[in-house]
């Protein structure tokens, strides 16, 4: 291990001095008296406050914490076709038969959740078992066979309403706080029904179609929801041959809630948006049931228009971390502003020398001045007469660490 004694010392780290490997960089505060850096700085410092303070803090809400919204939402068919006459339907005229389905019947039991099926045609298939030949008793083995087939179109089913009934709320806020900003129904909230669209002008925006007031019910025609969702009931979809009203179409509805939409944030009550827009999958837009048991049966096929809940959203509260996390980019860009202009100016400014010689300056290390201390201490002992050195028991003398007596060095050279 001598080897390894040369070169880790008390002072230096294979060969390099340890206060050098060590050492503390300090802030120096140099005032450069130019005006055209000052006014590079002035100019840094007030776009970052404002992209800070108005864009991130109040633009942005940077002094909030979110939460995602936990919701539901459900579809409703209400409505009465007394007074209509199917003389006044288009589609019933020239051999089309139709026929009124109440809102019970007209309503399919959607197995999926959050969606609501609503019929616009409807295809009956009397069926009835085929038997073997000569038996008295059917096989309930034995397949149905279809006999007779009716097609009729759902009456009026275009000026049944559909009613959506909706809760939100953010839990783990409103579970801290109990404050009734943070959750809200149907009853409290305000909403409306939008559509991404050509305003008339050949430019496309969100075009608002619907206002819904805290206390009103979210009430839409089922003929409004797929003019929302852009659709005409003579249009004919990708991949099929009839309309939608023969073919059937699936409309999601896409609800979102936030509080954010105040001055000063969170708002006093949670707002949602609506938009209708075609499914991107086109599947389950028919739905069958058999109806009857034992040797016949009736085979009922509905098809018709399948609106799906999606719902999403970020509730905000205040937070003081949220403040913190906002400042702390204050700071980073203010230290990279900071180190921008300091290149500028000792690096490209025309007295760049000047200026790095002003900011950065090395003091004195620490290794050199105990080396330096250690010769200066021979050298004196060198020149102390023999006499001196006997005698010098209580006296020393002084360096650059004040005054260093001469004991245990000076009592043994004595003592030789």
């Amino acid at each position: 291990m001598g080897w390894l004694d040369d070169k880790l010392t008390r002072d230096t780290f294979f060969g390099v001095p340890i206060d050098d490997l060590l050492s503390y960089q300090t802030v120096k505060v140099v005032r450069i008296q130019d005006r055209s850096i000052g006014f590079m700085a002035l100019l840094g410092k007030c776009a970052v406050l404002l992209y800070v303070m108005c864009f991130l803090m109040f633009g942005q809400n940077g002094y909030l914490h979110y939460e995602p919204v936990a919701a539901t939402a459900s579809g409703k068919l209400l409505g009465s076709l007394r007074g209509l006459n199917t003389s006044e339907l288009s589609y019933c005229q020239g051999g089309g038969m139709c026929r009124f389905v109440d809102i019970y019947s007209a309503v399919a039991p959607d197995p999926e959740p959050n969606s609501i099926f609503i019929t616009t045609y409807m295809r009956e298939h009397e069926q009835k078992r085929q038997c073997a030949v000569g038996a008295n008793v059917c096989d309930r083995r034995s397949p149905f066979q279809t006999v007779a087939t009716r097609e009729y179109y759902v009456a009026g089913v275009e000026q049944y309403h559909v009613l959506i009934s909706q809760e939100a709320q953010a839990t783990q806020f409103f579970h801290q706080s109990h404050d009734e900003r943070f959750k809200g129904d149907m009853r409290t909230m305000d909403g409306k029904v939008q559509s991404y669209r050509d305003d008339g002008t050949g430019r496309k925006r969100d075009i608002t179609l619907r206002e819904f007031k805290a206390g009103s019910l979210m009430l839409m025609t089922v003929g409004e929801i797929v003019e929302a969702a852009g659709f005409g009931w003579g249009d004919i979809l990708e991949g099929e041959h009839q309309p939608i009203r023969q073919s059937g179409v699936v409309i999601n509805c896409y609800l979102t809630y936030d509080n954010t939409w105040a001055t000063f944030n969170p708002a006093p009550k949670i707002r949602y948006r609506a938009e209708f827009v075609p499914g991107a999958m086109q599947v389950r837009k028919t739905f069958t049931e058999p109806v009857g048991f034992g040797d016949s049966r009736m085979l009922v096929e509905r098809v018709g228009v399948r609106v799906v809940f999606k719902q999403d959203g970020m509730l905000g509260a205040f937070s003081w971390l949220s403040v913190m996390r906002t400042l702390v980019i204050v700071m980073l860009l203010f230290a990279i502003l900071t180190w921008a202009i300091d290149t500028v100016a000792t690096r490209y400014l025309p007295l760049a020398e000047r200026y790095e010689d002003a900011k950065y300056e090395f003091t004195e290390n620490l290794f050199n001045m105990r080396q330096a201390n250690m010769l200066e201490k021979d050298q004196v002992l060198q020149d102390v007469p023999a006499g001196r050195r006997e005698q010098g028991g209580g006296h020393g003398f002084s360096s650059l660490y004040g005054s260093v007596p001469t004991t245990s060095r000076s009592q043994g050279d004595g003592g030789g």
